[in-house]
């Protein structure tokens, strides 16, 4: 797939430090396109807002900013902004806590096509490297040599093949996936009433766009990224499994609102 512009969407809630190795990383891309960078942050930091109007000066790619009040977890919400603020047909979306591979982006406008979501993995870097990226700013220590010595995870994550056919499967992450707007657009983006982690933000939109017809094509080896090392913050999800479970309990009664969020 040939395209000029595409957007990359990084959710992202405290950590500056994080987000700026991420924008040094999409620096660097191979990507030909236009880049726009939208950051969709579930907080309203004066800090960060003071630093992306910094980051504007700096890079050449179009950063937007948009934020929202801080009263728990509303990702899903702040996702759904991002994509009406996007001004391309084509997005992506990664965590605030992922660094990427030089050819990411490439990789994903590779495989796009219209009814299908791309998705990629993650290389889990251990608490030292991750510190050491950190600190040096250097993705020098993120070639595999490191990552081995370093008791870094998923490895099988971390080769690039750019020439492996992308697999037809389901099962992809909130934290590295693409989609055309169109065909998010035709489940309403994502369910707002979701405000813990761990479904509502990719189990919940990957079960809707998957009634609709959706594909999924998974990209491991081309599309990587590397994790931050970072304690987890993920609470019991029990409450979000039983609200998906119901979902489809709906659905397969005939209500087919259920498919739709709140975009």
């Amino acid at each position: 797939m040939v395209q000029s512009k595409v957007s990359l969407i990084i959710s992202v809630y405290n950590d500056m430090a994080a987000l700026a190795l991420i924008l040094k990383s999409i620096c660097k891309q191979s990507y030909s396109g236009a880049i726009e960078v939208i950051i969709a942050e579930d907080k309203q930091s004066k800090n960060l807002h003071d630093q992306i109007l910094k980051w504007r000066n700096q890079y050449i790619f179009t950063i937007k900013h948009i934020s929202q009040e801080d009263i728990g977890f509303r990702k899903c919400k702040i996702l759904n902004e991002a994509v009406r603020q996007a001004s391309t047909p084509y997005l992506i979306f990664i965590d605030g806590d992922c660094v990427l591979h030089k050819h990411f982006i490439r990789e994903h406008v590779r495989a796009s096509k219209l009814g299908s979501v791309i998705y990629g993995r993650r290389v889990m870097l251990s608490k030292f490297l991750s510190k050491k990226v950190l600190n040096t700013q250097k993705f020098f220590w993120l070639q595999f040599i490191f990552l081995l010595l370093s008791g870094s995870k998923r490895l099988d994550a971390a080769l690039y093949l750019p020439n492996s056919v992308p697999q037809h499967k389901k099962g992809f992450w909130g934290h590295n996936w693409s989609i055309h707007v169109s065909d998010i657009k035709q489940v309403g983006g994502f369910d707002e009433s979701y405000e813990q982690a761990g479904i509502g933000e990719d189990t919940d939109i990957e079960w809707r766009l998957e009634q609709i017809g959706i594909q999924f094509y998974r990209i491991k080896n081309r599309a990587i990224q590397y994790h931050l090392y970072h304690k987890s913050n993920y609470a019991n999800t029990r409450d979000v499994e039983d609200k998906l479970a119901q979902k489809k309990i709906a659905f397969a009664s005939g209500d087919r609102s259920v498919l739709i969020g709140d975009l």
